[in-house]
């Protein structure tokens, strides 16, 4: 380095110590990744610049833009700012690309005395961005609620058929039963469809609550798992196959639609795609800190790790069950909803080596928004 060259580097450092200005470095998520002088000490390394200056949300799109064109800069005049050792003061920032890193660098700098005009500005120019920002956060809720309601129809068109084809069933009997004679054996009959009715009717009405734009916690409702997995195994139609409950089954605040699906789902699935006309399905649960471990295991044929992600998209088959009555979309209904609830579920099954198939879900204690 030059004789010319050191003396700028120590003008600059000394010119920085009296804060007369300071530098911040960005890497590409338009993170700190390093400030330079004590005017921003403010300014937090590692974190979003944006945390630490507000007015800053809503130009990233701005700032990398800077990078097709490192002769354009960008101007925030007098910039309210809270420094570690001192009251609320204003800076001037300067916003340019250093094409030698290739990355975004501010150039802060203390702001003059303004006028009431510029003033004015300022504040009009800080609330335009923070407005924009806010329409961004509704923007990204609302195309997360859009993805709800396509999932929702998905999810309506498939688990409703359950129920529906066990009330079928029992229709198809009461009416033999009735060119017979009358028995104990119709009442009853009459009585689980009503019953099955309800329960239909209770679903989408927890469905609706559920799918409804911004009411997703008031959905929430403290729920029995054990009576909900009773339930739900009482509610299957018979098909030959032993459903075992086992583990231990809490109560907790959760969504009961969803939840309800998504076991039904990988229990239907167990049974429909088994490969023998009788079967063992067991469903357990264990509770940790954060969510209920649930696990559908059962005896059949397996599903080859091949074929582990394909089985979660929509309208996908790897064998048609005995019935043909797969649409496909179980299995991606589960996915989707236990992802919306902010849960996870995976398959673990290795025909080669031994038959069955295992679906571990986590289902979250703490839904999210």
């Amino acid at each position: 380095m030059s004789d010319a060259e050191w003396k700028v580097l120590e003008a600059g450092s000394l010119l920085a110590q009296f804060e007369s200005f300071g530098l911040i470095w960005l890497n590409d998520d338009l993170s700190v990744e390093d400030t330079f002088g004590p005017l921003v000490n403010f300014v937090t390394v590692g974190k979003p610049l944006t945390e630490s200056l507000l007015p800053f949300i809503g130009l990233e799109a701005d700032i990398r833009a800077l990078r097709n064109d490192t002769r354009r800069v960008l101007e925030l005049p007098a910039v309210a700012v809270m420094a570690m050792s001192e009251h609320k003061r204003r800076l001037n920032f300067t916003i340019f690309w250093n094409a030698g890193r290739d990355c975004a660098m501010a150039l802060a700098y203390k702001s003059a005395a303004q006028t009431e005009l510029e003033v004015e500005l300022s504040r009009q120019i800080r609330a335009r961005l923070m407005a924009e920002a806010e329409v961004a956060a509704t923007a990204k809720a609302l195309e997360r609620a859009n993805a709800d309601l396509e999932s929702f129809a998905a999810i309506v068109s498939h688990d409703l058929k359950a129920p529906l084809r066990h009330m079928r069933h029992m229709t198809e009997q009461a009416f033999d039963k009735a060119a017979l004679d009358q028995t104990p054996v119709m009442r009853d009959l009459l009585r689980a469809i009503e019953q099955q009715s309800q329960r239909m009717s209770d679903m989408l009405t927890a469905l609706f609550d559920y799918s409804s734009l911004g009411r997703k916690y008031e959905a929430l409702e403290v729920i029995d798992t054990n009576a909900l997995i009773h339930d739900i195994r009482a509610s299957l139609p018979q098909s030959g196959h032993d459903i075992v409950i086992g583990g231990t089954w809490p109560e907790i605040t959760t969504l009961r639609a969803p939840l309800d699906l998504v076991i039904r789902n990988l229990l239907c699935n167990a049974i429909q795609h088994h490969d023998r006309s009788s079967g063992t399905v067991t469903v357990s649960c264990t509770e940790n800190q954060r969510a209920l471990e649930i696990r559908v295991s059962d005896d059949g044929p397996g599903i080859d790790p091949q074929h582990h992600d394909a089985i979660f998209l929509p309208f996908r088959t790897i064998a048609q069950p005995a019935d043909g009555c797969s649409t496909g979309m179980g299995l991606a209904a589960v996915k989707k909803t236990v992802e919306t609830a902010g849960g996870s579920v995976e398959v673990l099954s290795a025909p080669a080596k031994q038959r069955g198939t295992t679906f571990l879900l986590q289902w979250p204690k703490i839904i999210r928004s």
